[in-house]
C-alpha cells in the first residue's frame, strides 16, 4: 500500500475541519504522487481506490478553500472598515449636566473611574489616553488669576511624582477664553506618563483640563490629545 495514499486522504478530511487551504493543495499533490507510484509498480503497490478517495475529496475541498479565503478576506476588511469609521467619526461627550463638552474620536467613551472629583472623564483605553476635567468655582480660590490657578495646579501635579519636569506655560484660546498650557511628565506607580495640562479662565469658574498618555505612546497622541482639549466647550 502506498504510504502517499492514506496521507492524501488524510489532509483531504482534514481540510474540511481546519484551514482548507493549508492543507488542500498537499491532500491533492499528495494524492498524485501515491497514483504515480502505484501506477509505475507494476502492481507491487497497492491503494488505487484510497488514493482515487483522497483525490475527489481534495478537490471537492478546493470551493470550501475559496469560500474560507473569501469569508476570512471580508472579514479582515470588514474590521479595516470599522476601525477606520471610528477614527473618522466624531462624537461630543458631556458631562453628566451637559454642560461640559469635548468632541472625541469613536474609540473614546465616557467613564466614571479615573477621579471622583472630575466633572467629565473619557478614555480611549485600548491606547491608554484619557482625559478629565476639573471645574472651580473662582470664588472657593481665593480671587486666583488664571496664572496662578494655572501655577498651583501644574505644582501639585509636579509633587505628586518621581522625575517630574514640565515645559514653558504659553497661551491659547479655547471656547472663546484665555487659556494657559504646558506639558508635565514623570513617574507615577512606576509608569511614565505625559499630561497635557491646560487651564481655562471662563468667567466665574477655573477649568483644569488635564489629558493624557504614557511617554512611549505621547509622540504619537499628544496631537490627538491637544485636539480633544481645544474642542472643550461650556454651556452655561
Amino acid at each position: 500500500m502506498a504510504p502517499m495514499a492514506f496521507v492524501s486522504v488524510a489532509l483531504a478530511v482534514l481540510s474540511f475541519l481546519c484551514v482548507p487551504i493549508i492543507l488542500v493543495i498537499p491532500a491533492i499533490v499528495c494524492g498524485h504522487i501515491a497514483w504515480s507510484k502505484i501506477s509505475k509498480s507494476g502492481g507491487a503497490l497497492q491503494g488505487k481506490g484510497v488514493t482515487i478517495v483522497g483525490l475527489i475529496v481534495g478537490y471537492l475541498a478546493i470551493p470550501w478553500a475559496v469560500l474560507q479565503v473569501w469569508f476570512l478576506v471580508s472579514m479582515i476588511q470588514g474590521d479595516r472598515d470599522r476601525v477606520h469609521d471610528l477614527a473618522i467619526k466624531r462624537e461630543e461627550i458631556s458631562s453628566d449636566d451637559g454642560k461640559l463638552k469635548v468632541t472625541t474620536s469613536g474609540f473614546w467613551f465616557k467613564t466614571s473611574d479615573l477621579n471622583k472629583d472630575a466633572a467629565l472623564q473619557v478614555a480611549n483605553k485600548s491606547k491608554d489616553m484619557y482625559l478629565m476635567v476639573f471645574t472651580d468655582a473662582k470664588s472657593a480660590v481665593g480671587g486666583m488669576t488664571l496664572e496662578q490657578r494655572h501655577q498651583t495646579a501644574r505644582d501639585r501635579k509636579l509633587q505628586s511624582m518621581q522625575n517630574a519636569s514640565a515645559t514653558q506655560t504659553v497661551p491659547l484660546t479655547i471656547d472663546g477664553h484665555a487659556a494657559l498650557q504646558d506639558e508635565v511628565s514623570g513617574t507615577q506607580q512606576r509608569i511614565n506618563l505625559v499630561f497635557l495640562h491646560t487651564t481655562v479662565d471662563d468667567v466665574d469658574y477655573f477649568q483644569q483640563i488635564v489629558a493624557w498618555t504614557t511617554r512611549s505612546r505621547w509622540p504619537k497622541q499628544n496631537q490627538e490629545l491637544r485636539e480633544m482639549t481645544g474642542s472643550f466647550r461650556c454651556e452655561k
